[in-house]
């Protein structure tokens, strides 16, 4: 295959995406809507957050769900692989190299340098492919932000910022603080 330019306009596929990926191997690598989104490996404080996000979600969530973090392809269309930071699936899934059902919840960890795909391109992909609920944490100013799924749109719920208390019943009951995960 003939290297690709980030720089080229056009329709990519999930081969080319692979491809890509190859390449590029200090770079995160998606494709929305047939569109190669590139970004620069996650931050010290991204991973941190993400780290101790992933321990509560693991610690609260049922039996029957387990929790994933990137990297890790969910694959929500023909044209679309994205990685959300952290997803909760059915602990029945075990096998293959991607995610091709909607997970119980996909949360993005913000970074400077994917705020817009996390905040606009993402929610508008996953809300088709049917994720109930997302979520949106800020490491830098510490705050959560929970969408859930309502007639194929996502409807902001919570916002909860510094030491206040999230907590939340759905997809499962789970409590925490959003400036715990960042210290």
């Amino acid at each position: 295959m003939e290297t690709m330019s980030i720089s080229e306009v056009g329709i990519y596929t999930v081969e080319d995406l692979y491809a890509y990926r190859e390449q590029r191997d200090d770079m995160t690598v998606q494709l929305i809507e047939g569109e190669l989104i590139v970004s620069p490996s996650p931050g010290v404080a991204h991973q941190v957050v993400s780290g101790e996000l992933f321990a509560v979600l693991r610690s609260a969530v049922p039996s029957h769900l387990r929790v994933l973090a990137a990297p890790l392809d969910l694959r929500a269309g023909e044209r679309t692989v994205v990685q959300p930071d952290l997803m909760v699936v059915p602990r029945s899934l075990v096998e293959g190299s991607e995610v091709t059902d909607a997970p119980v919840l996909a949360v993005e960890i913000l970074s400077p340098s994917s705020r817009g795909t996390d905040l606009v391109r993402k929610p508008e992909v996953l809300g088709r492919f049917g994720v109930e609920h997302y979520w949106v944490v800020d490491p830098l100013h510490p705050a959560i932000r929970a969408f859930r799924l309502v007639d194929g749109t996502y409807e902001s719920g919570q916002i909860v910022a510094g030491d206040d208390l999230f907590e939340t019943e759905q997809p499962f009951p789970v409590n925490f603080r959003p400036g715990d995960l960042a210290r």
